[in-house]
């Protein structure tokens, strides 16, 4: 497999415009922008980085690069924007070809000359390094660059003003500046010597289609503070760094090609997943956290216990579990875990996260072989508190149990289920009274749990909870099931059964522990097969509902909304693989590698070697969101060890 372009796609807008790359430097900055490195998105740039005066939030410092060659006294810009009305300059025309492996690179051709451009972000570290080679031509060309710089946060757009620093420094080859108060100096360095001429001034009315699709605000001015000019000589690369710290200029290239020799390639689907799912791991302060997305998402609590598993599993690293989870109990209040992982905002608390955590336990034993008795004993009384938490509600009421054993969720401002869009600061969806996954997960963790106390011999603990799994069980049936339409509820609430065709009840199916029989099961089961399973993952909503939204398009209300009224969803995917090899067995395998086989074919389309946020309900189901989304990218790794595992497990014995 080859993530690789030609010519007739590169020049095409239509196709180049549609596809992005990303590079993370693993501790939350990343480089992203479309495949002829014109800038689509507020989001895109080529250094962006979390600034810890801003809160760790992410901030874009150097937004593109713009390369001119002069041959024979003539100019040939090969950068490429927006503008309104029109495109300029107009680099794509000279693009020949590009591929992502182990970093992008786009080969240019004109007047004789190729020259090759080599990108990447360097891991650990806030810095971005671009190599150019020039592969055919005279024994020199001239070389112009022109960096465009915004210095704001990534959610926001930059304007004119007087207040932006367009002063500068000079440091080993190369320039300082630092626009605005607060955040750090960025260093523009070239690993040969070069003129510099500093002529300050603001490119207005930048455009960025995908804004303006989202129907939000799309045009930006960016600071252009000067033109650095040098000579480049043939096969003889040329390095251009931009970080926020001072880099000795005479080790760049060098550096690059050790950075290029330690990664890991991308040259088949399996890479590609391992590569990705190594993207959201973030190191930092002493803490392990897990990325929702790229290139906007923060760790999430739900996203972390429901990614760490395929994650862990990708990276080949058990320890990781442990050093995720150690880093979330640091958050863990009152029993519960917050919605958004930070150190810097008040804890906000949903209805599910916490009792993911069990569930992301029964992953790290299964697939580490780790005894029960020795999670108990070193988890027991983080455990312990999360069901006490929801039992008595006394963190979080608005998410407590109730007589019948069952969680309830009260109507609350925001959503408090994985179904969270919200228009106008209203929840799409309301979810509210007993919501079926919900109950599923607070059935399994307690289940889950008294077997990790009976392995290690808590009679204490097993006497306080022993009574309750029969309980809820009965009380899930007796609220959830439907045995005229022989499904389950997406909710309940004044006895009011919500029988919208959702896949959130292919969850109870998943679990270790579930209340439903397997006659019921197969009836769930079949319902998602015929109603919401697609080739990217199962739709939120079945097609023959009135409310269904077949495709993200629209105005923001109607783009929000198609998320989970019809958009299709890639984790759920390993949910409903699970369930169906738990309940058919090995001849369910060549169907899961089918619905595999059909996910290695987008990573050629949106987010190039990733898999997207969410996409269209309907064919030809593309993506939308982030470009990179760590719990799809986590349940298809762990879809593809579970059908190996099964292989193993059942294959004939010698």
């Amino acid at each position: 497999m080859s993530l690789s372009f030609k010519q007739r796609d590169l020049v095409n807008l239509e196709f180049a415009l549609q596809r992005e790359f990303l590079g993370t430097n693993r501790e939350g900055g990343y480089l992203s922008t479309t495949l002829n490195f014109c800038n689509t998105s507020r989001y895109h740039g080529l250094l962006i980085v979390p600034i810890d005066n801003f809160l760790g939030r992410n901030h874009l410092l150097l937004s593109s690069l713009d390369e001119t060659i002069v041959v024979n006294d003539k100019e040939f810009n090969f950068g490429i924007h927006e503008y309104p009305g029109t495109f300029f300059p107009k680099g794509h025309k000279y693009i020949i070809e590009s591929e992502l492996n182990k970093y992008y690179s786009i080969t240019y051709q004109v007047a004789g000359v190729s020259l090759r451009k080599d990108i990447m972000m360097l891991h650990k570290q806030p810095q971005m390094l671009i190599r150019y080679t020039l592969l055919s031509g005279p024994e020199t060309v001239r070389l112009r660059l022109k960096p465009f710089l915004a210095f704001r946060d990534i959610h926001q757009l930059c304007k004119e003003n007087s207040v932006a620093d367009t002063h500068y420094r000079r440091v080993p080859q190369g320039v300082a500046m630092k626009l605005y108060e607060g955040f750090p100096t960025l260093y523009m360095q070239l690993s040969e010597e070069q003129s510099y001429k500093h002529d300050p001034h603001w490119y207005k009315d930048l455009q960025y289609s995908k804004d303006r699709e989202r129907g939000g605000d799309y045009q930006e001015d960016l600071l252009v503070p000067g033109e650095f000019e040098l000579n480049l000589s043939l096969d003889k690369p040329l390095v251009f760094s931009a970080s926020t710290t001072e880099e000795k200029a005479s080790e760049l290239v060098e550096e690059f090609q050790q950075a290029a020799q330690q990664r890991a390639p991308r040259d088949n689907f399996e890479h590609c997943l391992q590569y990705a799912a190594n993207q959201f791991v973030i190191e930092k302060l002493n803490e392990t956290r897990i990325k929702a997305g790229y290139p906007w998402h923060l760790s999430y609590g739900r996203n972390t216990f429901l990614s760490l598993p395929g994650i862990a599993i990708a990276t080949g690293n058990t320890a990781l579990f442990e050093q995720v989870i150690d880093s979330m109990i640091q958050y863990q209040k009152g029993g519960l875990f917050p919605r958004l992982i930070s150190s810097h905002t008040a804890p906000e608390f949903n209805s599910d996260t916490s009792l993911w955590l069990f569930w992301t336990l029964q992953q790290y034993e299964r697939w580490a072989k780790v005894p029960q008795a020795m999670l108990w004993k070193k988890y027991a009384h983080t455990l312990t508190q999360v069901l006490e938490a929801y039992r008595e509600g006394r963190t979080f009421p608005q998410v407590a149990m109730q007589e019948n054993k069952l969680i309830y969720n009260q109507r609350y401002h925001r959503p408090l289920t994985w179904m969270n869009g919200t228009i106008a600061g209203k929840p799409v969806l309301e979810r509210s009274g007993y919501v079926v996954e919900v109950n599923a997960l607070w059935y399994n963790a307690i289940c889950y749990a008294l077997d990790l106390a009976k392995a290690a011999k808590d009679e204490a603990f097993v006497a306080q909870w022993e009574g309750y799994p029969e309980q809820i069980a009965q009380s899930f049936l007796s609220v959830f099931w439907n045995d005229k339409v022989g499904y389950l509820a997406d909710s309940e609430e004044g006895g009011q059964q919500d029988l919208s065709v959702r896949p959130n009840q292919l969850i109870t199916c998943a679990l270790d522990y579930s209340p439903l029989k397997e006659s019921q099961k197969k009836q769930v089961l079949d319902l998602m097969k015929e109603k919401l399973l697609t080739e990217r993952g199962l739709r939120t909503l079945a097609p023959d509902d009135k409310r269904y939204r077949g495709r993200c398009e629209g105005s923001m209300a109607e783009q929000e909304a198609a998320i989970y009224q019809g958009g299709t969803h890639t984790w759920l995917l390993g949910f409903y693989i699970e369930s169906c090899l738990r309940l058919y067995g090995g001849d369910f395998v060549p169907k899961a590698e089918e619905l595999l086989s059909k996910e290695s074919e987008d990573i050629h389309h949106y987010g190039i070697g990733l898999i997207s946020e969410f996409y269209d309900g309907n064919p030809p189901y593309s993506g939308h969101g982030c470009i990179s989304q760590a719990r799809n990218v986590a349940e298809i790794v762990r879809s593809v060890y579970l059908i190996n595992h099964y292989k193993e497990e059942n294959s004939p014995k010698r």
